[in-house]
């Protein structure tokens, strides 16, 4: 058989489009219409760079939310499955047959996005003569266009576009429904299409049916000679006035609308002129437009029958027209509220008549400008069903607009995220507070999209409460965390969830400590998140304590003597750092008191410092890092009285508290105490005894602490770690 292949170009989504409908894609040689052999399995890759305008990895969730509107569809059994093998989503050969991927092309490499193209999307479809399909793939003009999924200006939404080019993938064509997904056109302006019209459900399901639905024959002709009229699109209207199914008559005025529950329905036909033309579809359909639309007779559809129509009558063709291809469809009305809206046209004027085939939906026009424009209300109960309802206009000819008006309920809204930081390993009980949100509501965090009683997604408990359990991610970051209704409405939480990065370690001061145990020591990297665990030698050290994301303290535990030992953090998804730690034979500088605390800035204070192993080379720094040592300025003269004792004179430094560190640079061991010498202002400002606690974790001021209510299980804590170390050390509160 023969191997072909047709490009279903969505040049409008960019500057000309791609719709929905009911019309199949058919093979032009011969008008066979395109199936899957295997519907319940097709694959379906997500090509793993993504797009340049989008971070980490946001393009997968988009994409996978548009293939999942398309396999929650009832009563088909066309399934999209995802590869999501890293070596599917690694390749880029999409043009193979092996892979049926979708992929943002940002370099033009796939040749159908030269410099000036208006096609955003384009979804290149491989079959052979008969109509069976054996590739298709997605592909996203990056060369040309800008995507998004956090509604940037300028950009087109991912999951818009992706919805409309996977109903060309199962194989439709455009529809001539505004309000469709299949819908030929699309607008930076634009997102609802990522929530399936009915006429695109039911053209999927009347493709690949799972069960048996009605239909609805008959054949569409002209009352004035009844001509046959081909390629009219018909539509099947439901009794709440909302269209549900379309079909394309053939070429003999014949039609079957088919796929539909059982009900009554109201028929009507509508030449494809504007805002679609048979442009939009792929060639070889026969289509007149030369007549107007008419409302025929109610018709009752039992499901798993064929209801025989029989003629539809279409009048004379008549200078009148709603909708043109620059406008953007569907136009959104929210429930319970009045929206302004502006239409163009042809023939329009204040002897039309403007309504919508809604009975509930209240249609007032405000302003006919000139021919070509109209603006009006629209007013929506607040117990509207979210969906697409009709406009028409009536000057004695008719003009009948599909789908032009989508109503939704208004934007959810995310107030809250608890907790507001997670870890890759997933596992973490998220709970979403807000408004706004109803059943079938999906949430995106990252490259994670939860939907609504999926198994591992999450749970709309009530309006203002969503719950679900991460995932495991390889991404890390502070999130957006986004709510999407049903109908493709959205809410979102800026920054609102964070997955800190795997620890890493830059720097452990000091890296020596006394194998005796209880050496204070500041491990800074980055990624450190809650719970925190460290080990050195393999030994586990238990008294860790978390400052922030960048600063870990450990009292370390007595250890075995050696050069080099590894020194590991793990975080709770198992993630490691690991840096080198040494014990040494020799007590640890500690620092009891420091007398005076406080000196002029110009320097010059003679300090004595008291507390215990210090060496006789001992070295003072003031105002370096606590954290790594770095910076600072030597003391000054510094004297080793005995090993208790030591005295320094400080040298000049700007105002304020700054630290001391007491270090031993033969063997490496040191003492940090923030904030422990106070430069004054004033050179006659007057000195005083100082405390100083070593042993007592790590608060960015100690002082602070020991002053507070905080100070007493520190202190505690160090008259039991010297109690081992049969050492003493004064804590003093002034």
């Amino acid at each position: 058989m023969e191997l072909r292949r047709v490009a279903s170009t969505v040049a409008a989504l960019a500057l000309a489009g791609s719709a929905v409908s009911h019309v199949r894609l058919h093979n032009p040689s011969n008008g066979t219409e395109l199936y899957w052999q295997s519907p319940g399995s097709i694959s379906i890759v997500i090509q793993d760079q993504g797009s340049d305008d989008i971070p980490n990895a946001g393009h997968v969730p988009a994409l996978r939310m548009a293939i999942d509107e398309w396999n929650d569809v009832a009563g088909t059994n066309a399934q999209l499955i995802e590869d999501s093998s890293s070596n599917a989503r690694a390749r880029v050969d999409w043009s193979s047959s092996t892979l049926h991927t979708m992929l943002f092309d940002e370099t033009n490499s796939s040749g159908y996005f030269p410099i000036g193209s208006g096609t955003v999307a384009i979804t290149p479809v491989s079959f052979f003569s008969n109509g069976r399909i054996s590739d298709a793939d997605v592909l996203f003009n990056g060369t040309g266009f800008s995507f998004t999924t956090s509604d940037e200006p300028g950009a087109f939404d991912v999951a818009d576009v992706a919805t409309h080019e996977l109903g060309h993938l199962l194989g439709l064509d455009h529809s001539g429904s505004a309000g469709a997904t299949m819908y030929p056109y699309v607008s930076t302006d634009v997102s609802l299409h990522r929530s399936l019209a009915l006429d695109d459900a039911i053209g999927l399901r009347s493709t690949y049916s799972s069960t048996s639905f009605g239909s609805i024959s008959g054949t569409v002709r002209r009352s004035s000679d009844n001509s046959a009229v081909a390629g009219a699109f018909v539509v099947a209207r439901d009794d709440a006035g909302r269209a549900v199914a379309s079909a394309l008559a053939e070429s003999n005025g014949t039609f079957v609308v088919r796929g539909l529950e059982s009900g009554d329905y109201t028929l009507y036909a509508v030449p494809l002129d504007s805002p679609v033309s048979s442009l939009n579809l792929t060639s070889g359909h026969s289509v007149s437009t030369n007549f107007q639309p008419i409302v025929g007779s109610a018709v009752t559809v039992t499901a798993g029958s064929t209801a025989a129509y029989g003629t539809l009558l279409v009048g004379a063709d008549a200078n009148l027209a709603l909708g043109r291809n620059y406008d953007d469809f569907p136009v959104r009305v929210r429930a319970g509220q009045s929206t302004m809206v502006s239409l163009h046209g042809v023939g329009l004027g204040a002897g039309c008549i403007l309504e919508s085939s809604d009975p509930l939906v209240g249609v007032s026009p405000v302003s006919w400008i000139g021919s070509t424009q109209v603006l009006f209300t629209v007013s929506v109960p607040a117990n509207a069903e979210p969906g697409h309802v009709d406009l028409s206009v009536d000057d004695g000819d008719v003009s009948i607009l599909v789908g032009a008006l989508e109503i939704t309920p208004d934007d959810p809204t995310v107030t809250l995220v608890t907790p507001a930081v997670g870890h890759t390993a997933g596992g973490d009980a998220l709970t979403i507070t807000g408004s706004g949100f109803r059943a079938g509501a999906r949430v995106v965090i990252g490259d994670q999209l939860y939907e609504d009683g999926d198994t591992s997604g999450c749970t709309v408990v009530d309006d203002t409460t969503i719950t679900l359990t991460t995932r495991s991610t390889e991404e890390v970051g502070t999130f957006d965390v986004v709510v999407i209704d049903e109908s493709g409405v959205e809410g979102r939480a800026g920054s609102a969830f964070t997955i800190p990065s795997a620890p890493t370690i830059d720097l452990v001061y000091p890296a020596v400590g006394s194998d005796m145990g209880g050496t204070l020591i500041a491990i800074t990297g980055s990624g450190f998140s809650d719970p925190m665990s460290v080990r050195i030698d393999g030994v586990a050290q238990p008294n860790v304590t978390l400052q922030d994301s960048s600063t870990l303290y450990v009292v370390t535990e007595a250890g075995t003597l050696g050069a080099g030992l590894v020194l590991e953090v793990e975080d709770g998804d198992g993630d490691l750092a690991s840096a080198a730690f040494s014990y040494v034979d020799q007590a640890d500088p500690t620092v009891g008191d420091i007398s005076p605390s406080s000196g002029a800035k110009s320097g010059g204070t003679l300090v004595t410092i008291s507390g215990a192993g210090f060496p006789a080379d001992v070295a003072v720094i003031f105002g370096a890092d606590p954290r790594t040592g770095s910076g600072g300025t030597p003391g000054n003269s510094v004297t080793w009285i005995d090993s208790n004792t030591i005295t320094v004179r400080s040298p000049a430094h700007s105002s304020g508290a700054v630290s001391i560190v007491v270090s031993a640079p033969t063997t490496g061991q040191a003492s940090a105490i923030a904030a422990a010498f106070t430069y004054q202002a004033e050179d006659d400002s007057g000195g005083g005894g100082g405390c100083a606690a070593v042993i007592a974790g790590p608060p960015s001021s100690w002082r602070s602490v020991l002053s507070g209510a905080g100070w007493i299980p520190l202190a505690l804590l160090a008259q039991l770690l010297l109690q081992r170390r049969a050492r003493a050390c004064v804590v003093r509160v002034r």
